[in-house]
């Protein structure tokens, strides 16, 4: 069963937003997602599902635009069965851009879904098998006024998650404030992970800062600095109290690898978009249980086909160490699948389907699509 043919749909879902609509972080505010449906056509007339999500430059409409046609080129013919060749065919056509490994995830991910759905296997079983039954979940707060966070965290509390990730970055101040409010009003028992998004700067005043949020019991502080300063992040995981999680700095195995001789952090958060596929994911999640490094699934968000992967990931990488965000989905109004995908007493659960285990909703897709 050989590829004949990548179609790509862009699709774009508003948001479910803070009180003005709005979905604030430390790199800015984006009300929308904005991603491209993937349809592997095979030459026997089967067709596998992927999505191309990005919140980088052009998101994923924009990559499909840019270089989707020379990145489909290069896996026509290819079996579907042969993930490996399709890959490094793909790293020949656009070996200079970062941002394409998102592109090529999305090819990628729609040959793990026709292979499973072909063996009537869920993915899982070709990463490797189950580890387990279901993935601690957090879900993100987005900035706003005190007021509007601590709102946030309680719907997401009455909803069932046990963890939520506070945006914060860009006010140590009104950061720490708001922290301190979340824990007074939802006690000791809810975890509470913060993502400055490259915000923090001062280091100085970060390590006051973190101090403090050790005293509240947060979890992890997700990348204070740029992706690219390793050497700073070193030096301050060794002073940092709380456990350091890497994001921006962790796209491919390769960031990985030197995150990991660099000690650079304790944990890494991997997302399967940025790692470039779900095999090269799974690469990671393996490098951080042999390093002992703690593994965390993270989301762009990504529609539901997306997020599927993401479950997929999760339930066979060998070490879950931190609560995940594998709910892409829950962050938008509507999504384009016809499943709901299995949540439960903050956990999302293994997906038993074949494949990644999600159908299209053409409905959907010809409402959000913005190609017609």
């Amino acid at each position: 069963m050989k590829i004949a043919k990548i179609e790509y749909i862009p699709i774009r879902v508003p948001k479910v937003g803070t009180k003005d609509g709005s979905f604030k972080t430390a790199l800015g505010n984006n009300p929308f997602g904005d991603a491209a449906l993937v349809l592997l056509h095979t030459d026997n007339g089967k067709v596998g599902l992927g999505e191309v999500s990005s919140i980088w430059d052009s998101y994923g409409s924009g990559l499909v635009r840019s270089i989707g046609q020379k990145i489909a080129d290069s896996v026509i013919g290819v079996d579907i069965h042969h993930i490996t060749e399709a890959l490094t065919r793909m790293d020949k056509a656009v070996a200079w851009s970062r941002n394409a490994l998102c592109l090529k995830a999305g090819i990628e991910m729609a040959m793990y879904d026709l292979f499973g759905k072909e063996i009537n296997l869920p993915v899982y079983e070709l990463l490797g098998g189950k580890r387990r039954e279901s993935i601690p979940l957090s879900h993100s707060v987005a900035m706003g006024t005190m007021e509007e966070r601590v709102a946030q965290v309680e719907k997401h509390v009455k909803a069932g998650f046990k963890t939520v990730k506070v945006k914060v970055g860009l006010d140590f101040k009104n950061d720490l404030a708001t922290v301190k409010a979340i824990r007074t009003q939802f006690g000791p028992k809810l975890g509470i992970r913060v993502d400055a998004n490259m915000g923090w700067r001062d280091e100085k005043a970060l390590l006051y800062v973190a101090g403090e949020l050790e005293k509240l019991g947060v979890l992890s502080i997700e990348q204070p600095f740029g992706p690219d300063e390793l050497d700073k992040l070193a030096s301050l995981r060794l002073r940092c109290p709380i456990p350091l999680m890497l994001d921006e700095s962790i796209w491919g195995p390769e960031d990985a690898l030197r995150a990991v001789r660099r000690e650079a952090g304790d944990i890494f958060n991997v997302y399967v978009s940025e790692s470039g596929g779900l095999y090269k994911a799974m690469e990671i999640a393996n490098m951080c249980h042999t390093a002992g490094i703690g593994f965390a699934i993270g989301s762009m968000p990504e529609f539901g086909i997306g997020t599927a992967a993401e479950v997929q990931l999760g339930t066979a990488a060998p070490s879950i160490d931190h609560p995940s965000d594998v709910i892409g989905n829950q962050y938008f109004t509507d999504d384009i699948i016809n499943e709901t995908l299995p949540v439960e007493d903050g956990c999302a659960l293994s997906i038993e389907q074949p494949g990644l285990g999600v159908t299209l909703n053409w409905d959907k897709v010809n409402k959000y699509r913005t190609d017609k």
